[in-house]
């Protein structure tokens, strides 16, 4: 059975322009101890995807469903207690801009301490009021939960961490910060973490170091990721299966492997051929010309037709269908044919 089971889904934003179809009609699957990669320019409805699984969009947003089930249970039945609660404890996320998303006012390791309160059984109150004392007079350094802590701290390699729990967000730098917010979403030991662009910001030798921290704890912690970005060399590296998506769409999805060997959807070539190469970087890099188009009332069947260099005027009227382009590989293109049929 599959971790997450996501069919038909849609995200619609209601505006006086008209209405932003940011997901549109998208399937998604991730099984137990897998690293699924989401890839696609910024605009493309990732973060959106994301957000809509987990029932965080707010009005004027809209989210429907075939199904969104997690270990079989249906997200879009529970209540919103119920969802609060599978929040944080089976499903968890790691938010962009790390900095930005810890509470300045709050210790670190209060931060991941009041998460595993939450969610774990740890036998501390957290009642308004004693969550209110914890806030003005600090959390118990002998707590169950700020003894957790300091471990998860240590966990994704945060050196001195018991000294640097007690440390505020402006006290991280970008790479430590990125590291405590894997350890909170981490924390309650999640079935499945969403990672939502984790190496943005970050240079290149911690972008390194955090991809190989979140592949280790994959093992240690039984846990499946997620893993959203733009950058195509951070989904050859780390996942195992990707799927692209283009303005609100998943248009090509497939092994990584063969993805990277055999991309089939005009998009996927062109972002491959827009990203440098170590192995030949005399390589020509070719942009992909135009922008990903505005998502309110887009006028063509294929939303890619316009910045593709094999598009024809069926691609503008007719909706492509995804074909099997071989195992497990499949693309939706009209200018791609179905393997049974070559």
């Amino acid at each position: 059975m599959s971790l997450l089971e996501v069919q038909g889904l849609k995200t619609a934003f209601h505006t006086a322009e008209g209405t932003v179809q940011a997901v549109d009609d998208v399937d998604i699957r991730i099984d137990p101890g897998e690293i699924v990669g989401l890839v696609g320019e910024s605009g493309s409805g990732k973060s959106v995807l994301t957000r809509s699984i987990m029932g965080l969009v707010e009005s004027p947003g809209e989210v429907s469903a075939e199904e969104i089930r997690l270990n079989g249970q249906s997200l879009q039945e529970m209540s919103d207690e119920d969802l609060r609660a599978v929040r944080g404890n089976s499903i968890s996320m790691i938010f962009q801009d790390p900095v930005n998303s810890l509470n300045p006012t709050l210790q670190v390791g209060e931060q991941i301490a009041e998460n595993i309160r939450l969610h774990q059984d740890v036998n501390e109150s957290v009642t308004l009021s004693a969550e209110v004392k914890r806030k003005i007079l600090g959390a118990a350094k002998n707590a169950e939960s700020w003894q957790r802590a300091i471990e998860m701290l240590e966990s994704v390699g945060i050196p001195e961490a018991e000294s640097r729990a007690q440390s505020y967000p402006h006290e991280f730098s970008g790479g430590m910060a990125q590291r405590a917010m894997v350890a909170m979403a981490l924390s309650c030991q999640p079935d499945l973490l969403i990672a939502d662009e984790p190496t943005t910001g970050l240079d290149v030798t911690i972008q390194a170091q955090i991809l190989d921290e979140l592949e280790a704890l994959l093992t240690e912690f039984d846990t499946s990721i997620l893993l959203i970005t733009h950058d195509l060399a951070v989904v050859a590296e780390t996942t195992t299966r990707a799927n692209v998506m283009y303005a609100g769409e998943i248009i090509e999805r497939a092994p990584t492997e063969e993805l990277f060997d055999n991309p089939a959807h005009p998009y996927t070539e062109a972002l491959i051929a827009s990203t440098p190469r170590l192995e030949n970087p005399d390589d020509r890099i070719e942009p992909i010309p135009g922008s990903v188009p505005d998502l309110i009332d887009i006028p063509y069947a294929c939303h890619f037709s316009p910045r593709c260099p094999e598009a024809t005027e069926e691609c503008f009227e007719l909706e492509p269908e995804p074909v099997d382009i071989g195992t497990n590989h499949e693309a939706s293109c009209l200018k791609r044919e179905p393997v049974g049929d070559l």
